[in-house]
């Protein structure tokens, strides 16, 4: 059977509409494998040039860190609820790939990084609170700051090309709650951008759904942006847990295996500090370093989470003082 001239010409526009429409998504698709492919090993820091093995493994070799990542606060005119949280747990979805940083899931907090704001100041001492209630020792908040779309292509034609592109600007604070202060602000600017073929009744592209999605990609660029700085920003901090029980010479810790202690390491025992403010204005400064009491060497663990300790050194441990790897 012969194909019409007319018929043939339908074909191939069906065929390149396909061809141009699975092509738009390979670019962003190879981002995102790009992105979350997983990071160097969790010991294998010979990227930090200057450093003696010892000092290298010193940072590496931390137990890892317990981090709460609040929903970022979208102070922008676009009022998608949507925006906040998938910023957040686009990082929160890197450090669980990487696997150096833990992400405790049964920490449950309705708050986010606006109730922590006063204007253009974050309310330290209540994040700090609030930190150490839910038991970790990093809280990142952040804030998108501009969002912006524009839209441009033909208005002629039965398939019209589109361009349409979104771009934003976000901004993050790292807070070390063993430390009760800020100890890194950063902010990163992303666009996304998608063309397209479309039919003059085809669904609108300027729609708040089609907006949200762009957006979202722009904010997926950020993250990912951000995402390495922020890595080394918490590596570098000290790793510090505390003592949950004390039964005779055996010393209870909240942290295990989980956390990366192996049996045989070491552990300072410090008293917990205190926290301090400024006389004059009452601002909080953070918390003075505790004064150390002994060493713990660890012998044993209970379940995932929690390792057992038995005196080293020193003595008159008690609930709630604070271990540091040796």
């Amino acid at each position: 059977m012969k194909m019409t001239a007319r018929k043939c010409l339908v074909v191939l526009t069906l065929a390149s509409l396909v061809l141009v429409q699975s092509c738009a998504r390979s670019p962003e698709f190879a981002k995102d494998q790009e992105y979350y492919k997983p990071d160097s090993p969790y010991y294998d820091r010979s990227d930090e040039p200057g450093k003696t093995p010892t000092e290298r493994l010193e940072v590496a070799a931390q137990p890892k860190k317990k981090v709460l990542v609040l929903d970022l606060w979208n102070d922008t005119p676009v009022k998608s609820e949507a925006l906040g949280p998938y910023a957040s747990n686009e990082l929160k979805r890197g450090f669980l790939l990487n696997q150096r940083f833990i992400v405790p899931k049964d920490v449950n907090t309705i708050l986010a990084t606006e109730d922590f704001v006063s204007g253009d100041k974050v309310k330290v001492a209540q994040l700090i609170r609030e930190g150490r209630r839910l038991g970790v020792s990093v809280v990142i908040l952040g804030r998108i700051s501009k969002a912006i779309f524009r839209s441009r292509g033909d208005s002629i034609g039965l398939f019209r090309d589109k361009k349409s592109m979104a771009a934003v600007d976000v901004e993050l604070k790292v807070f070390d709650v063993n430390a009760g202060k800020e100890v890194a602000s950063m902010g990163r600017s992303a666009d996304a951008a998608s063309d397209a073929v479309v039919a003059v009744d085809q669904e609108n592209l300027e729609s708040e759904s089609f907006r949200t999605e762009l957006f979202k990609q722009a904010l997926r660029n950020a993250m990912g942006g951000l995402a390495p700085d922020v890595h080394r920003v918490i590596e570098k901090m000290i790793w510090q847990g505390k003592i949950a029980k004390v039964n005779g010479r055996r010393i209870f810790v909240n942290a295990g295996k989980s956390a990366g202690i192996i049996s045989g390491d070491i552990l300072k025992v410090l008293t917990p500090g205190d926290d301090v403010y400024d006389p004059a204005s009452g601002a909080y400064l953070g918390r003075s370093p505790g004064q150390l009491k002994g060493t713990v060497e660890v012998v044993d663990f209970v379940g995932s989470d929690a390792a057992i300790g038995e005196i080293h050194t020193g003595g008159n441990f008690s609930e709630g003082d604070i271990v540091q790897l040796y």
